[in-house]
């Protein structure tokens, strides 16, 4: 059995390890997943970055691509499609199962499980928690661009199909059906499963392991009956593939830090993209250190220039003007961090995608010029850390290495010089106000700091 997610940011992966992420979806790449030795490989889509009409045209592009592998594989092994999306409800959480259902389905059903556990996100009764307050009244509800006002996911979904389906055509799996759920084919709630069909929408409860753990064993099961969709956040991923989220020692991370011709470390970039507010809380923390070197991107500048008519001359000046602050940073013996400023520019729906994207283009190509100069990268916020990897590195794949915080990835990157570099995807959402601190100290061995 093979596990394909298709993830719309570079995070999705944080509780599994050993693992191919994909950058590219050609043909030649898929293949590399496929023939990888994991039953399981991401696709990173990136499409929480894209407008809606440009993320269903991602979607298609990857479903094409993937029939086209599929179909010049002689291998009778089973493939299952995750949609990998956010646990907090940003994103095109109906648009994209909806496309990959309509390329690669039809489906018996689409299971919507955006419990992720690691980050106290779970679902009680059809509704949506983060560390027990409903999802509708944190931060994340009163996102820009994917902003909403109910806790209960059947009406989340609803409202982003825009009444392409009905309320009544949406099924619950409550926790006192997990409870008694099980492979036997008399169970009732085991029935109602094998029962589904015309692709019909379910949420699904879970607050612990144990609970996915046994919906995951009953749908293996099925899976020679039925063919199933699922929208999820990253837990179910490690239950469904049984490959666990994995801590590695903090040696085994420091020891991944690159070092020059002379076998002594090279320096560390740390880049925030990240606008949430624990983003904001965790760069001030960071930024106490005085080994760290605060280097700021004002947003606002930056706009000036992608609206002025000399754009490439003074983009051109602003990248150098960068680049020369970071490696002044490495010459100190301190660690740069590039943070765009905490302000939040006003542009209507498709202007915030195109400027932001643009924006994240332009760290991604500081990264590309400095890539041989560094010994680690660690990259907060994941269209910030897509870009980086897929345009900045230009990666076809990067390998997953583990966590080295719970919900915290380490990818390593394959240089042109034989070497690696460790680049930690950190989410914007998760962990806690330390923990770019404590990611810093692992890498620069300071944990006695």
């Amino acid at each position: 059995m093979k596990f394909v997610v298709i993830d719309d940011d570079p995070t999705g992966s944080q509780t599994v390890h050993d693992c191919l992420l994909l950058l590219k979806w050609d043909c030649s790449t898929l293949v590399k997943g496929f023939e990888s030795k994991s039953n399981l490989f991401f696709i990173l889509a990136n499409t929480r970055s894209l407008s809606e009409n440009d993320a269903k045209l991602i979607i298609e592009e990857i479903c094409k691509n993937l029939k086209t592998v599929i179909a010049s594989q002689a291998s009778e092994e089973e493939i299952i499609f995750i949609s990998r999306g956010d646990s907090t409800l940003r994103g095109h959480n109906f648009l994209e199962p909806n496309a990959l259902n309509s390329c690669l389905g039809p489906f018996d059903a689409t299971f919507h499980i955006p419990a992720f556990i690691e980050g106290k996100r779970l679902t009680v009764n059809g509704s949506h928690f983060v560390d027990k307050t409903p999802i509708n009244q944190t931060i994340f509800a009163r996102d820009k661009i994917f902003g909403f006002e109910t806790s209960n996911v059947k009406n989340l979904l609803f409202q982003k199909s825009k009444s392409q389906i009905n309320l009544e055509d949406i099924q619950n799996i409550l926790l006192s059906d997990i409870e008694i759920l099980n492979d036997e084919e008399n169970n009732i709630v085991f029935k109602t499963l094998k029962n589904l069909k015309n692709n019909k929408h379910v949420i699904v409860d879970i607050e612990n392991y144990s609970q996915l753990e046994k919906f995951s064993s009953v749908i293996k099961k099925l899976t020679k009956q039925k063919k199933f969709l699922f929208r999820t956040a990253a837990s179910f991923i490690s239950s469904i593939s049984e490959k666990k989220s994995f801590s590695e020692c903090e040696t085994f991370f420091s020891n991944l830090r690159l070092r020059s011709k002379n076998k002594s470390f090279l320096p560390g970039l740390i880049i925030v993209g990240s606008y949430v507010e624990l983003s904001t809380i965790q760069l001030k923390n960071l930024l106490e250190i005085s080994n760290c070197n605060p280097i700021e991107l004002d947003v606002f500048e930056f706009f000036k220039i992608t609206s002025s008519g000399n754009y490439h001359r003074l983009r051109n000046l602003f990248k150098k003007k960068f680049l020369k602050e970071i490696r002044f940073s490495f010459e100190k013996g301190r660690t740069p961090v590039l943070f765009t400023s905490r302000k939040f520019m006003s542009l209507d729906y498709s202007e915030q995608f195109n400027f932001y994207n643009s924006l994240a283009h332009f760290i991604a190509e500081l990264v590309a010029d400095l890539k041989y100069e560094i010994g680690y990268l660690i990259s907060k916020g994941g269209i910030t850390t897509n870009v980086i990897l897929s345009n900045g590195l230009n990666a076809d794949y990067v390998y997953l290495e583990g966590q080295i915080l719970t919900g915290i990835s380490v990818v390593t990157y394959n240089l042109k010089n034989n070497t690696s570099l460790p680049i930690v995807t950190h989410p914007g959402n998760i962990g806690t106000k330390d923990s770019l601190v404590n990611i810093w100290k692992v890498f620069e061995n300071k944990n006695n700091f």
